[in-house]
């Protein structure tokens, strides 16, 4: 099937880094700070992504031109990180509702995203990114079989990947308009985790 100019956006689902255990730097949940590991593979994971488009060979996948993230310490670390290693601005935006979010919230941000932007990055946690990701592939793909690289075969592949942290999952989404992104619409570009 060819591609026709719009109707195709590109969603890039990324776990945060490590983190340090709750309470080991004072205050709760949401002020968890990376860990050196966590900063390590952020900024590797950016220094990728500086390389330009075709990286974790994604040739066809443009790199994402916004991004959005949870307002916790540990994502919005891991956003600045990326962006800084990536080398090049792209608006970023982090809400604290999305900080303990299920996927429904998560998904709602991204069917607000501009239409301009045709590829989108969103920073957060798991099991919501994970959870996230199963729900706009389609259902038929956990019988398909992926491919050694990661890409292919959708549910199956992210199944059998797993999703630890910085890992990251790129959808193709089959829609014109961000608004239009629901359940199954995507298939999988490829699922990576670090390192770098």
């Amino acid at each position: 099937m060819t591609k026709r100019p719009g109707t195709i956006k590109y969603l890039w689902l990324l776990r945060h880094g490590k983190a340090a255990p709750n309470g080991l730097q004072g205050g709760g949940d949401k002020e968890r700070p990376l860990t050196g590991r966590g900063r390590r593979d952020a900024t590797a994971f950016g220094h990728r992504l500086a390389a330009g488009r075709g990286v974790f060979g994604l040739h066809d996948v443009p790199l994402p031109d916004v991004a959005i993230c949870s307002a916790a310490s540990r994502t919005r670390e891991t956003a600045d990180l990326v962006l800084v290693a990536m080398g090049k601005e792209i608006p970023l935006e982090s809400f604290h509702s999305l900080y303990g979010a299920g996927p429904a919230t998560v998904l709602q941000y991204i069917r607000e995203l501009d239409d301009s932007r045709e590829s989108a990055l969103v920073v957060g946690h798991n099991p919501t990114m994970y959870q996230l990701a199963w729900e706009l592939l389609p259902r038929a793909d956990i019988e398909s079989d992926g491919d050694d690289a990661g890409t292919g075969g959708g549910r199956s592949t992210l199944q059998n990947h797993g999703f630890p942290t910085c890992a990251l999952a790129v959808l193709r989404l089959e829609v014109a308009s961000w608004g239009d992104v629901d359940h199954e619409c995507g298939s999988l570009a490829g699922v990576v985790s670090p390192p770098y």
